[in-house]
């Protein structure tokens, strides 16, 4: 039965699960929590509505996921950039840079972080989401300016300059090497909590949905042994420091 296979179950499925209290309930996956690959049970999940239990069927299969995640994300790019959504184009694109492209470079924060600007950058994001209200960044669009419009240009060129070889892979780096790196340990021991992925194929590539929830603390960012807040405000991310962060985080987080 395809309901006790770890390989068919993905977040963002539309499933039907068994408590422990032998309570019925329907929902949509927000995180796996099994650790075999097969349950003769049904596989072990937790629900976005906080339920968790056995899948025991499968109410929106992984075709029917994609087409889902697909319009949802046609939506999201007619409406452009706002408080609860950002778009990057690329999450790597500075680690092939030479150190002469670094140096004559124009941008200060090139200049200042180098090969890592890029995973800074989307450190930034996410830090100011989770400092905000939470929302989503959506990695493999690009701004087509002369258009006045966003369109899908897909990791197919990271996952190549990282040589990866599936999804999976790409979702550990940006874990490992963006999460891991800049962020406090708080956050990483507690990421589901957090943060959610998922890959969405439309016009035949690939985009990476990350989707962010608020965080109950403060997320200060450790980059060249200084520390950094942002938060977000209408369609960018800023630094928040001295008085004005003290406000903040006293009426954000009472």
């Amino acid at each position: 039965m395809d309901h006790q296979h770890l390989k068919n179950i993905k977040p963002g499925m539309k499933v039907g699960v068994m408590t422990a209290r032998r309570k019925y309930s329907t929902g949509i996956v927000d995180e796996i929590a099994a650790r075999t690959q097969f349950h003769e049970q049904g596989i072990m999940v937790r629900l976005k509505n906080g339920d968790v239990g056995r899948v025991k069927k499968i109410l929106l299969s992984e075709t029917e996921l994609q087409n889902s995640l697909a319009l949802e994300l046609k939506k999201l790019l007619e409406k452009g950039e706002h408080f609860h959504t950002e778009f990057k184009k690329e999450a790597f694109w500075s680690l092939t840079y030479s150190h002469q492209q670094i140096t004559e470079s124009k941008s200060p924060e090139l200049r200042e972080f180098g090969q890592k600007t890029s995973k800074i950058i989307i450190a930034k994001s996410l830090a100011a989401f989770l400092n905000s209200s939470g929302g989503n960044l959506i990695i493999g669009i690009v701004e087509n300016k002369e258009k006045e419009k966003f369109e899908i240009f897909g990791i197919e060129e990271d996952m190549a300059r990282l040589k990866l070889k599936g999804m999976d892979h790409y979702k550990r780096i940006i874990i490992d090497e963006i999460v891991r790196a800049f962020f406090p340990a708080r956050l990483f021991n507690h990421l589901n909590n957090y943060l959610g992925f998922q890959f969405v194929t439309i016009e035949g590539k690939t985009v990476c949905w990350i989707n962010i929830k608020p965080s109950d603390f403060r997320i200060f960012l450790k980059m060249n042994n200084k520390e950094m807040f942002l938060i977000r405000v209408d369609s960018e991310n800023r630094t928040l420091e001295g008085e004005k962060l003290v406000d903040y985080c006293i009426n954000h987080w009472r």
